[in-house]
């Protein structure tokens, strides 16, 4: 017998269409069609032709719902708008709908999304992503989840400089609502103070995630950010958008 779904991908939708009331363009990037379900890709674009361009996206893996609702919290409470005269915000809230649906890390052929992005012949769900990338963003905001975790922390990449008020800022913002891991090593990387640096694209790791693909096409700077899945949904869509406002507002000053 197949496993029930235990979130539908449909009522994500749904909630972000009715919270939209005329601003922003809803664009369908493509279906993600399985041996017994079918998924549209979307993305929603705010600020269409503004200066300053970001892309934030989520649910690369099914299994960590947070960055999910924090997309729906970003829109549904307006969140976004404030943003809107420099930005052009590209909004992707789920690019695994199997995986968010089934609560699976992988998609229906049992790949793990954000590690296909070398490959030749990407999985359906990379694919369409990577058409997201046509031209450079200044900036782009990948939310994730740590089960193992003690708090928040995240990966830093970027081809420029690295921006030395941006990180303390995040985590300082963050730390109000999550505590930081402190760890000298996660997910078995070497780590500071909650940070992770990957400065600039290795080109000579077999397998890329979704951040040195954006590298690649041009992007300045990645943030993919972990929140700790062992505190509230509440807590962790809070500290995600804690984060996701901080990197907003520097780039806007700079």
């Amino acid at each position: 017998m197949s496993e029930i779904p235990i979130r539908n991908y449909s009522e994500i939708l749904s909630r972000l269409k009715n919270s939209l009331e005329g601003a922003g363009k809803w664009v369908h990037v493509g279906d993600v069609t399985g041996s017994t379900s079918s998924h549209p890709i979307e993305k929603i674009v705010f600020g269409e032709g503004n200066e300053k361009r970001v892309l934030i996206s989520a649910g690369i893996h099914g299994d960590e719902p947070a960055g999910v609702e924090t997309i729906c919290s970003f829109i549904e409470r307006k969140e976004c708008q404030k943003f809107l005269q420099d930005w052009e915000m590209t909004v992707v809230p789920c690019i695994n709908p199997f995986g968010y649906e089934s609560n699976t890390r992988s998609n229906h052929e049992d790949m793990d999304l954000n590690r296909k992005f070398k490959t030749p012949s990407p999985p359906i769900e990379v694919a369409l992503a990577q058409k997201l990338f046509i031209s450079p963003f200044d900036l782009t905001i990948e939310l994730h989840e740590d089960v193992d975790s003690s708090g928040y922390y995240f990966f830093h990449s970027s081809l420029d400089d690295v921006q030395s008020a941006l990180i303390p800022a995040i985590l300082n913002n963050v730390k109000t609502v999550m505590p930081i891991n402190l760890d000298s090593e996660i997910d078995g990387m070497s780590a500071s103070e909650g940070v992770i640096e990957r400065s600039g694209l290795d080109e000579d790791m077999d397998w890329w995630p979704m951040a040195f693909y954006s590298l690649s096409k041009g992007t300045r700077t990645c943030l993919t950010l972990e929140t700790a899945t062992r505190f509230p949904m509440q807590t962790r869509v809070t500290a995600h958008l804690k984060a996701i406002e901080t990197a907003l507002d520097f780039f806007d000053k700079k």
